[in-house]
This record gives C-alpha cells, structure tokens and sequence, in this order.
C-alpha cells in the first residue's frame, strides 16, 4: 500500500485536501504543482487505495470534486504531522 504514497504527487495532494478541504481536479492541478498526468496518475492510485473519492457535480460546469475518505483523512493528518515534524529546525 505504501507505493501508492510514492506515486508522484500523491502525499501532497493528500495533504493539500486535509488543509484546504474539497476541490476539483482542475484545481488541484493548479495548486499542487506538478504535471497534469501526475496529478491523474496519483488521483487513480489513491481513489483505488480508498484515500479520496470523486462526486460528479449535478449542475454546469460539471466538475470532478475530489475529497478525503475517513481512511485518508487520518493518513493526511499522519503526513502533515510527519510534516511539522521535519520542518523543525532541531539542533
């Protein structure tokens, strides 16, 4: 399970969703900052691994909300505490 973490993107999309709350996919392209395929290839991976589902919206635009499951909420908060934790500047 842990190789869908590795998928290039996935940890920050995870931890941009538990910061910010629900966004779209265009959205997130924008925010997270890496290829557009990345950022589907990581959506795929951790939708399959039960970490993030996808609600169509009923009126136009029509856009692809992606939002954290229970189970990747805790894993988010899991990396945005590993996270602080390396941001510190121990001496």
């Amino acid at each position: 399970m842990l190789e869908t973490l590795e998928q290039t993107a996935a940890c920050r999309i995870l931890v941009y969703l538990y910061k910010e709350g629900d966004f779209a996919v265009s959205e997130i392209i924008r925010k997270v900052g890496s290829s557009q395929q990345a950022i589907y290839n990581a959506l795929r991976k951790l939708r399959d691994a039960g970490l993030i589902q996808e609600e169509l919206e009923e009126t136009f635009p029509r856009r692809r909300l992606i939002s954290l499951t229970e189970k990747g909420r805790k894993v988010a908060e899991k990396l945005e505490e590993i996270e602080e934790e390396l941001s510190k500047n121990d001496l």
